[in-house]
């Protein structure tokens, strides 16, 4: 089938191949058939051909969001053994959360008895995309049809557990997931589910495609993507009023990255900056957001900054701030990122600097 008819001239009559043709000409209809066809294809060939180069650019699209597609197969063992088929999305949420909505179908055939559960649910993440390998906490509820040889109901299934996951590339993931599952008919809470509730452990594997480390996926304001450089120097000057305050914070070079670290232990990126002033008797937020609040603003130009001048990094456009760092001079900056705390340049002639220059938002000023 072609995507445009063929001609008919007047007069013309159907074939019994479907073409229409002169009675009188069978070949020149046929040509200016063929014609038609050959004008249709070029027009096409541009469309399936962005098709395909929008499939192959996707997983690094979806990466870019931080958003992802997953497929997920395994098995629920609730008394009996039921095949898991799972189809998600994920998105981040801010902080250390993400989410996602998905399609379940769960299905049980033993002794020719056959029981399924085809759902659409929503699911909340928690420490997801953190590292290249690591564990993750999720918790989903999913409303749809629960079937038997003698019965469809409306059924609800309440989940909880976690997973592990590997990222060998940016944007392709794959893990496994355990949770704990409660399959309950009609609309009554997992608290207090019917005495025929199925209950069980399920293990499924997955493959995702998308997501990964996001620019504040690392708890409250840890940041990851930039390309790791040799550590900056630190300034041979610290100059301004808030020099002890940079000092104290450089004091602090190496120390690891911890989600909600806020001593000697670990620092996340705010907890570093309400160290450093607080160990000068200057209050500041825990949060990088509300960081973002303190003290008065400063315009984003390398010039107008001053030695302890706060940062902010947003991982997207119009997403808030999700990072925090502190200007020490010489167009340098301090941070606690996914390697620990650093030294990194605003720097648009090294890859670094730009990704960090691409990403700043703003700056605040603690001390005038």
């Amino acid at each position: 089938m072609w995507p445009v008819p063929p001609p008919r001239c007047a007069g013309s009559r159907p074939w019994p191949s479907g073409c229409a043709s002169c009675a009188g000409c069978r070949i020149c209809c046929r040509i200016t058939w063929r014609r038609a066809r050959r004008r249709s294809t070029a027009l096409l060939r541009p469309l399936t051909e962005g098709s395909w180069l929008g499939l192959l650019l996707l997983p690094a699209t979806l990466a870019g969001q931080g958003r992802g597609l997953e497929l997920h197969l395994g098995r629920w063992y609730n008394g009996n053994r039921a095949d898991v088929y799972e189809f998600r999305t994920s998105s981040p949420v801010g902080g250390r959360f993400s989410h996602g909505f998905g399609a379940s179908v769960l299905v049980n055939d033993s002794l020719g008895r056959r029981r399924a559960f085809y759902g659409l649910g929503y699911e909340l993440q928690a420490w997801r995309g953190r590292a290249t390998l690591g564990p993750y906490a999720l918790a989903g509820v999913a409303l749809g049809l629960s079937t038997d040889p003698a019965t469809q109901e409306v059924a609800a299934q309440w989940s909880l557990g976690g997973g592990v996951e590997w990222r060998p590339l940016g944007w392709l993931a794959l893990g496994t997931e355990v949770r704990y599952r409660l399959e309950d008919r009609g609309p009554r809470g997992f608290w207090n589910p019917r005495s025929d509730a199925r209950r069980g452990v399920s293990a499924v594997f997955g493959v995702s495609v998308g997501g990964g480390r996001r620019g504040g996926g690392r708890g409250r304001g840890g940041y990851g993507g930039p390309p790791e450089l040799p550590p900056a120097a630190p300034p041979t000057t610290i100059g301004g009023n808030a020099g002890d305050v940079v000092q104290t914070a450089i004091e602090s070079l190496g120390t690891p990255y911890i989600w909600g670290g806020t001593a000697d232990n670990g620092f996340d990126c705010s907890g570093l900056i309400q160290y450093a002033y607080g160990q000068h008797g200057i209050r500041l937020p825990r949060m990088s957001r509300d960081q973002a609040r303190a003290g008065a603003e400063v315009a984003p130009v390398v010039d107008a900054l001053r030695p302890g001048d706060v940062l902010l990094f947003s991982a997207r456009p119009g997403a808030g701030v999700t990072h925090v760092g502190m200007y020490v001079g010489e167009l340098k900056f301090i941070h606690s990122s996914n390697r620990g705390v650093k030294l990194s340049r605003l720097d648009p002639q090294d890859p670094e600097g730009a990704y960090w220059l691409d990403r700043w938002v703003g700056a605040r000023r603690i001390i005038p």
